[in-house]
């Protein structure tokens, strides 16, 4: 798979520079593959394939998911140097003192240590575009025709670049804001920059349409969370609509009814299941009944992936990661008072007792997240040794809470969101919500989520779609209303971006 993943997008990449018109100027499939090319359904199936590898890369190319969903919470600060951690790795690590502040230009500047972390490919958008303009090449392909391609398998396959556009526009849409919004196959026009809400307008529109032709669930495991399914349709749906809620306002009530029924259809599936807490690495680790999409790692496919795409190498020491000088010491905690708010003294939870052990509440790399405790990768050493799990995006759990989000916000069903809640808390050996509605629900809610997801992407996403990024009771570094309107949510967009694009417009906030 990995010779066919060179082999295919080395042609693609190649002709898809950082400009805008120039990543849309693709030659025909027959001039980039070969005559022999879209021959067959195992053609169709290696560049959807493809696809997916193109997706994960981009989310491994550096710190990408704990950098966009999690560091800019405010929860977050680098942990005070110890156990023989190395000045030099103490420097590298106060980057995330600039996240928790959003000073995205210092975590970006060229002049400090910090710039071999990579964190400046957050801000290309190039490599979402490439898996935008392959998710629009295979549509077109298939509804041409391949020969020994069923019906049912070209519209399954269809699906799935929907599937795989629509979250290429999701990513997006929460990191840049408004984007370029295409679905033609080798579009050469020049696009001006659409509100992101209308854009996740048109995937609701479109991923509505074609959900029917995913399947529920693959018949080789290998694909089980990995790979497109109407249940990971039905959750991107769901997270659509929440995020259009959020800044929406006059159509919220038709976003959180859409969300909630998305939720009811993946319940009524009966195709996903709570874990036990006492199996939870395998959740973690991938392919589990939990997931419901998620990007999969492993070494025997992909050799060692980057290290620091994992959250666990944030929160973890030795001997949960391999022996090394820098590894002595975790380089990252989370706020004790955030962890003592969510999790309050005299409060059974079991996700306290599992993922944290008595320097819970230490700021100093003492502290632990034992979240992400597992197998080292075998033979790895020093800073790549860390657990290897797959990075997920949706997970049973966090639909149960949406929907309970959902139903809470339309505030006509508060026991059936409480019914959602509770079964996370119920999972977690918590007691049952007995509080009240309105506010102090949504509140639960959302303090359940900051619990069940913690270290998983989603963080940060939740304060600005909730408006709680502009709270102090919810962040020690609140944006202003001003701010938040000229879009400091956003991270910037790379320069490059204007390249053969005169109706490109980069981020006001970050000029």
């Amino acid at each position: 798979m990995k010779k066919i993943t060179g082999f295919i997008f080395i042609t693609i990449i190649g002709l898809l520079p950082l400009g805008c018109k120039k990543f849309l100027d693709v030659k025909p499939m027959d001039k980039l593959s070969g005559n022999m090319f879209w021959k067959s359904p195992s053609d169709v199936n290696a560049f959807t394939m493809d696809l997916y590898a193109k997706f994960r890369n981009k989310l491994t190319s550096t710190e990408f998911m704990p950098a966009v969903g999690d560091l800019r919470s405010g929860y977050i600060l680098p942990a005070t140097i110890n156990n023989s951690n190395s000045a030099a790795e103490k420097a590298i690590r106060e980057v995330y003192s600039k996240f928790a502040t959003n000073d995205l230009r210092s975590v970006l500047s060229t002049t400090r240590e910090w710039k071999n972390l990579n964190y400046s490919s957050i801000t290309k958008w190039v490599d979402f575009y490439q898996v935008i303009q392959g998710a629009n090449i295979l549509c077109d392909q298939v509804d041409k025709g391949v020969p020994d391609l069923t019906d049912a398998l070209t519209k399954q396959f269809h699906a799935e670049g929907v599937f795989l556009r629509c979250l290429a526009y999701f990513f997006m849409v929460r990191i840049y804001g408004d984007v370029v919004y295409y679905t033609k196959a080798y579009d050469q026009d020049v696009h001006p920059r659409e509100n992101f809400v209308d854009v996740l307008n048109s995937c609701i529109k479109e991923l509505n349409d074609y959900k029917k032709y995913l399947p529920l669930a693959y018949s080789d495991p290998a694909y089980t969370a990995v790979r497109a399914t109407r249940g990971a349709a039905n959750a991107l749906l769901m997270n659509m609509n929440m995020w259009n809620a959020g800044f929406d306002k006059a159509n919220k009530s038709r976003y959180f009814q859409a969300a909630a029924d998305e939720g009811k259809e993946i319940i009524e599936s009966n195709t996903y299941k709570l874990v036990s807490l006492d199996e939870f690495a395998q959740v973690m680790k991938g392919r589990s009944q939990e997931g419901i999409f998620e990007f999969n790692q492993s070494t025997n496919y992909e050799g060692l992936p980057n290290f620091r795409a994992f959250f666990g190498e944030i929160m973890l020491k030795y001997p949960e990661k391999g022996a090394g000088g820098d590894n002595n010491s975790s380089h990252a905690y989370f706020k004790a008072k955030f962890l003592a708010r969510l999790y309050p003294e005299g409060q059974a939870d079991r996700r306290k007792d599992l993922w944290f052990d008595a320097n819970m509440l230490s700021e100093t790399g003492n502290f632990e997240f034992l979240k992400f405790k597992g197998d080292i990768i075998s033979g790895a050493t020093g800073a790549g040794s860390i657990p290897e799990w797959d990075l997920i995006i949706f997970r049973y759990a966090g639909i149960l809470l949406l929907r309970a989000e959902a139903l809470e916000e339309l505030g006509n069903n508060d026991v059936e969101a409480i019914k959602m809640l509770n079964l996370v808390r119920q999972r977690a050996g918590t007691a049952d919500y007995s509080g009240a509605g309105a506010y102090q629900l949504s509140d639960a809610i959302f303090n359940e989520r900051c619990k069940e997801l913690m270290g998983e992407g989603q963080l940060y996403f939740d304060l600005v779609r909730t408006g709680r990024i502009m709270n102090m009771e919810w962040t020690d570094d609140p944006l202003t209303q001003s701010q938040f309107d000229q879009g400091a949510w956003t991270w910037p967009i790379d320069p490059s971006a204007l390249l053969e694009n005169p109706s490109m417009k980069l981020n006001i906030y970050w000029q």
